[in-house]
């Protein structure tokens, strides 16, 4: 089964959604990102502070996009959701969506920066989770990997360069 979901995770690297599925996405990522903004703000991880240098942000941009948003994307909606919904559809959305919740916290606790330790406060956790639910919805809807990976990206990206997310 878990060469099953490699299989279908390949598949959905190769599928690029129609502007409706585009759009569908951009529709329901707006409001999340309004509350994921809101529980940093009350969290003290989402600041008003951007990166004042463009060779800074554009090396982020880059970085950021294969590590986390790539990466994290092709394990997490990619073939653990594959994996999990040959056995159960609903449970392996849940469970897709919990695990990428607890990497954060494992990653702090295990070989991330310095900075990591804002993975382990609940409002960051309480974001993660609600960024999972919509990307695995995302994913399902569009039978792609594209639009998680480039709302992940975005996401982090515009934490990073304007909103006071920790650099390396």
């Amino acid at each position: 089964m878990l060469v099953a979901a490699v299989k279908q995770t390949w598949r959905a690297l190769q599928i690029w959604p129609d502007m409706g599925r585009w759009k569908a996405a951009l529709g329901i990522t707006l409001p999340t990102a309004a509350i994921i903004a809101l529980a940093g703000y009350v969290g003290g991880w989402v600041t008003f502070d951007q990166v004042p240098d463009f060779q800074s942000a554009l090396i982020a941009a880059v970085i950021l996009f294969f590590i986390p948003a790539l990466a994290e994307e092709i394990i997490f909606r990619g073939v653990l959701l594959s994996w999990f919904a040959a056995f159960s559809q609903r449970w392996g959305n849940w469970l897709s969506a919990i695990l990428f919740m607890l990497w954060h916290p494992f990653q702090a606790l295990t070989f991330g920066p310095p900075w990591s330790a804002i993975f382990l406060q609940p409002s960051f956790l309480f974001a993660t989770f609600i960024l999972a639910i919509i990307l695995t919805h995302i994913r399902i809807v569009s039978q792609s990997l594209w639009p998680v990976i480039v709302i992940h990206w975005l996401l982090v990206l515009l934490w990073k360069l304007f909103f006071g997310g920790p650099f390396y």
